[in-house]
C-alpha cells in the first residue's frame, strides 16, 4: 500500500490488473542497506547491553533447571539510544524509507536463529513453522555467558526500535505536514516514554 499512498482502493485495482506478478513487484525485500543497518544498530544495542553498567537481575528457574541472569540497565540504554539517534538522524535521513525491507529482513533472521543454533537444554520445535516463529523456539537462548538473546531481542532491539520509529514517523510527519500535528506529537511522546 505504500505504492499506493496507503490507499487501499488503489493497492487493489493495482492486484487485480496486475494479478500475482503485480503483488510480487510491490512487496518489500530486504535489501543490502536494509541488512547494514540492522547490523549496526544490532552492534550498537548489544554493546550497550553488554558494557553499560546494571545491576544483575536472576530470572526463574525454568523446567530443564536453567537459570538466566540478566544486566538491568534498560533506562541507560533508551537514554544512549535516543540521543544518540537523533544526533545521527542529520546523516541518514531515510529511515523511513526502508522500514519494509528491514522488517523483512529481520523476520527472515529471528525464523532461523532457534532452529539453527538453539544454546539451552530449553528448546525444541513445535514441527509447525508458523507456530515456531510465533512462539519461538527456545526459552533462555544465549550467547556465551553474558549476552541473553530474549533481552536483546525484546528490550535492547525491539523496546529501543520502539521508540526510535516513534520518533522517525514524528520527524517524517513533521518533515511532510504543514501545519505540524501537535495531536502526533504527543502521541509520539507518550510512545517513546513507555
Amino acid at each position: 500500500m505504500v505504492h499506493a499512498d496507503g490507499s487501499v482502493l488503489q493497492t487493489w485495482d493495482y492486484l487485480k490488473q496486475h494479478g500475482v506478478q503485480g503483488f510480487i513487484d510491490i512487496w518489500p525485500r530486504p535489501t543490502a542497506i536494509a541488512w547494514k543497518l540492522i547490523a549496526c544498530y544490532a552492534a550498537f544495542e548489544a554493546a550497550l547491553q553488554l558494557f553499560l553498567p546494571g545491576k544483575t537481575v536472576e530470572g526463574p528457574i525454568s523446567p530443564c533447571g536453567n537459570r538466566p541472569v540478566y544486566k538491568a540497565n534498560g533506562m541507560q540504554a533508551y537514554a544512549v539510544t535516543l540521543i544518540t539517534y537523533l544526533s545521527l538522524w542529520w546523516f541518514y535521513p531515510s529511515l523511513y524509507q526502508l522500514e519494509q525491507d528491514v522488517i523483512l529482513a529481520l523476520g527472515l533472521k529471528e525464523a532461523n536463529l532457534g532452529h539453527v543454533a538453539p544454546s539451552s537444554t530449553d528448546s525444541g520445535s513445535s514441527g509447525n513453522i508458523i507456530i515456531d516463529f510465533y512462539w519461538g523456539m527456545e526459552l533462555y537462548p544465549r550467547i556465551g555467558k553474558n549476552f541473553d538473546i530474549k533481552v536483546f531481542t525484546n528490550c535492547r532491539f525491539g523496546m529501543m526500535s520502539w521508540a526510535v520509529l516513534a520518533v522517525t514517523y514524528c520527524i517524517k510527519q513533521d518533515a511532510l505536514a504543514n501545519p505540524r500535528s501537535w495531536v502526533f506529537l504527543v502521541g509520539v511522546g507518550n510512545q517513546a516514554n513507555q
